[in-house]
């Protein structure tokens, strides 16, 4: 009865750890396997897989890619995710089994895996590593059974030569883990056969008086018979030896350096890089299995507790540290990003209203979102501002920064601008991968500018993968059809507000020209988003002269109000003319009238009172310029090079 129980007890945890996986992954960390999915593009062409496989680790590679582009489907990516992690530690536990582990010490091969799990927080660990861990321990298996199912040294000294370079191969160097392991599985072999022998030995001297010199010599044989020979130390250190000398000979055809070759090629994203915790993780999934086999066998209740304190301490022990690998910052970066990508403007600015944004890239989220919203130049104060930063990044050649800086060119018709900048953080993957979400954007620029043949190319490309296939053969419609371009919502707007009658050389530190230009080349003046973003400069510039001389452009623009930052501005600045209210020719809300008379009453009677720094008066515009501290104004002489 108590097996019974205790038989479906340990599948209950082992799922009960996937759904965990599953929750984890599709909730607080969705935006993860955006990140992930969209520096890749998976394709089903044999030039793919024969590029993969061609490389140490290459099959590794080629499923985890496989299993990732699920993640543009997040529900499916979880389940797969899960169910890799399930058979990680199912894996673990059937080798500790073979080793002899006590049922009672089950809790302890989910250790392996929560690592693993905590290694994940790192952003740039890719699925690879997880897979080739999978394919570790099912050689790792299939030796054991080899092992156990032979008589001698023959069958398993001849899988591992074999085993050895082929799973190097298929799934890079965490194949060391085999020879590690081999040691220590003969010498568990070899101290079980000798016990068995002992036993056998130990039951006729019990039985009988006296042994006879036949005896003794039939004994001595048998002795000689299980000896082994060579040491498990030994045995170990020749596997291993023959590993290193694998890997050096592979060293001679392979275009690439040996600390890539024995740390692995593709488990991190950054070539240059091999994390040290990527080796104890692999470690803990090759030894722990066995250096559990010399734990002491639980039974009844000492089992019972064993079992309960171990799960206790796993639980308390996966909570901080989980809490501490997954960096705070670096996803909330990632959560933006993720929530620019699928257009989630709304949820953008609810996430700044419970957390305020801080970094240039988060912030240009925020004001992408309000702008998206028609809120950009009404709620542009409500929220934290680190100057044109905010609106406009400085260019940083990396894969993800420049994501939403493209977008926002995208959004206010800049074309060119965000397919250099999308095309650029494409070529700034470090594992030198494509990226359908990069790809799919380039094409849609290509089309809008009327450049077919390279649109195709891209098209063509992307009509080899799952999830980016159907939209690719979608928009064939619009190669060599103009029409169809101008007649689309999206390509149409893009199309008439572009810039089409200048030309220009971009300067990303003279955006407000940029914009004005953009605004002025559209004879409809109907570009909002545009104004919106020209004002919003100049007031993050603190520049209060050019907006005076900017803002009478949105007559041109469909308002049914003035904007609630740009009435604050103008009726301070009235005041700073006139010292009085009267005459003032702006149809203004008495409510930003109290409000910004308040603000200044309150910062010409003590610019230290605290209440300047709270809620509703920090949300006045001038409480930016006049106290948020001094935001350089960006020159000619801080111009970043683009190529």
């Amino acid at each position: 009865m108590w097996s019974f129980i205790h038989k479906h007890l340990q599948g209950f945890l082992s799922l009960l750890f996937a759904i965990a996986i599953a929750l984890f992954w599709a909730f607080p960390y969705r935006c993860a396997l955006s990140y992930q999915e969209q520096y890749q593009l998976f394709l089903f062409t044999p030039s793919y897989f024969t590029e993969r496989i061609s490389v140490p680790g290459g099959l590794a590679d080629y499923v985890a890619e496989f299993i990732t582009q699920f993640y543009y489907v997040y529900a499916l990516g979880t389940i797969l995710l899960a169910l890799v992690f399930f058979c990680l530690q199912r894996l673990t536990w059937v080798l500790m089994r073979r080793n002899g582990v006590s049922p009672s010490w089950y809790p302890l091969s989910f250790i392996p895996a929560v690592a693993l799990w905590a290694l994940m927080g790192n952003e740039n660990v890719l699925l690879s590593f997880a897979i080739a861990l999978l394919g570790m321990e099912e050689m790792m298996l299939h030796y054991i059974i080899v092992r156990d199912h032979s008589r001698g040294w023959v069958a398993p000294t001849v899988y591992l030569l074999i085993a050895i370079p082929v799973g190097y191969w298929l799934v890079g160097p965490v194949a060391i883990g085999l020879a590690l392991a081999t040691g220590f599985h003969r010498s568990s072999s070899t101290l079980s056969k000798r016990e068995g022998m002992s036993n056998s030995q130990t039951r006729p001297h019990a039985s009988s008086t006296s042994i006879s010199p036949t005896q003794v010599q039939s004994f001595a044989e048998k002795k000689a018979e299980h000896k082994p020979l060579v040491t498990p130390v030994g045995w170990m250190l020749l596997s291993v030896l023959y590993f290193v000398a694998i890997v050096w000979l592979g060293g001679h055809f392979l275009q690439y350096p040996y600390y890539k070759l024995f740390g692995g090629i593709n488990y991190f994203r950054y070539p240059g890089i091999i994390p040290l915790m990527q080796w104890v993780v692999a470690a803990l999934f090759a030894l722990l299995p066995l250096a559990a086999s010399y734990l002491p066998r639980l039974e009844g209740k000492k089992a019972i507790r064993g079992e309960v304190v171990q799960l206790v301490v796993i639980v308390l022990a996966t909570v901080p540290l989980l809490h501490s690998s997954f960096d705070r910052a670096t996803y909330e970066l990632i959560d933006y990003d993720y929530l620019v990508r699928t257009h989630q403007w709304q949820r953008i600015i609810e996430k700044a209203e419970k957390r305020q944004p801080s970094s240039p890239m988060s912030v240009s989220c925020v004001n992408l979102a309000l702008a998206m919203q028609g809120q950009l130049c009404d709620r542009l104060f409500e929220f934290y501002q680190n100057g044109a930063e905010g609106l406009f990044p400085t260019f940083t050649r990396d894969m993800t920064s420049p994501l939403p800086t493209a977008e926002v060119f995208y959004q206010l018709g800049m074309v060119n601008d965000a397919e250099r900048y999308t095309f650029e953080a494409q070529e700034a993957i470090p594992n030198y991968r494509k990226s359908g979400r990069l790809t799919r954007r380039i094409a849609q620029c290509e089309i809008i500018n009327g450049n077919y043949a390279v649109a195709a190319k891209y098209l063509r490309m992307l009509e080899n993968s799952l999830f980016y296939r159907q939209w690719a053969r979608s928009q064939e419609r619009f190669l060599y059809n103009s029409a169809a371009v101008k007649a689309d919502p999206e390509y149409g707007r893009l199309c008439d507000i572009r810039i089409k009658h200048h030309d220009y050389l971009f300067s990303d530190q003279e955006m407000d020209q940029m914009l004005g230009l953009l605004l002025v080349d559209n004879k409809k003046y109907d570009n909002r988003m545009a104004y919106e973003y020209l004002i919003a400069y100049e007031l993050l510039q603190r520049d209060v002269n050019r907006f005076m001389q900017y803002y009478p452009l949105g007559r041109f623009v469909q308002f049914d109000h003035i904007p609630y930052a740009i009435q604050q501005v103008l009726i301070g600045s009235w005041l700073q003319r006139h010292n009085t209210l009267q005459g003032m020719p702006y149809s203004v809300d008495r409510q930003n009238v109290d409000a910004t008379v308040a603000f200044i009453r309150a910062y010409m009677t003590n610019r230290n009172d605290p209440a300047l720094n709270q809620p509703p008066l920090a949300y006045n515009a001038w409480h930016y310029l006049l106290m948020s501290g001094n935001t350089k104004k960006k020159g000619k002489e801080k111009m970043q090079t683009i190529y």
